[in-house]
């Protein structure tokens, strides 16, 4: 008997980085699963669609506010045997377009995202669970940018992953606003 052969799905994807008073802007995406899927905001790019322009218009429509997108700050490289899906992630650094305002981020009415918040630093393990979207984030409000830039993960859906459990060694960097 022949084994079906499940295509593979590609996708780009482009998120940002939005640090403020201590703490970094997250999203809890409901994706169907028992609890919220926490992450930074972003999300797939549209056919034509580069990674700046896509995360100015995924950040807008995740959490209400507009942002001007910096440096690339490191890419994750993910994929899944299981569901035959690959992840090319570029993060990016992110500041707010008016910063004089203070950022009041609203959860997005219609779509996966249900809850904006920012997270203390030291509380990010406590929110990001998966290593291909936590290890970066960590490691560079850790370590800021003279950290690993390229992380990548064979199969991010394994039944034998374990939750991020790494404490940062210093609450704040001085050098993120």
């Amino acid at each position: 008997m022949s084994e079906i052969q499940q295509e593979w799905q590609y996708y780009r994807v482009s998120q940002g980085v939005l640090a403020h008073q201590g703490g970094v802007l997250l999203v809890a995406n409901d994706y169907g699963y028992p609890e919220l899927m926490w992450s930074l905001p972003g999300g797939r790019l549209e056919p034509g669609e580069q990674h700046k322009e896509g995360l100015r218009r995924e950040f807008l429509e995740e959490t209400g506010l507009q942002v001007t997108v910096g440096e690339l700050l490191y890419a994750v490289d993910s994929r899944s045997e299981i569901a035959h899906k690959q992840f090319v992630t570029l993060v990016f650094e992110v500041s707010l377009t008016a910063p004089e305002v203070a950022p009041e981020p609203i959860a997005e009415v219609n779509g996966p995202v249900k809850e904006v918040r920012f997270v203390p630093f030291a509380q990010v393990p406590e929110y990001i669970h998966r290593p291909s979207m936590g290890e970066g984030l960590l490691n560079y409000l850790i370590h800021g940018k003279a950290m690993p830039r390229y992380f990548i993960y064979p199969e991010y859906l394994t039944t034998k992953w374990q939750p991020l459990r790494w404490q940062p060694t210093t609450p704040e960097r001085p050098d993120v606003p």
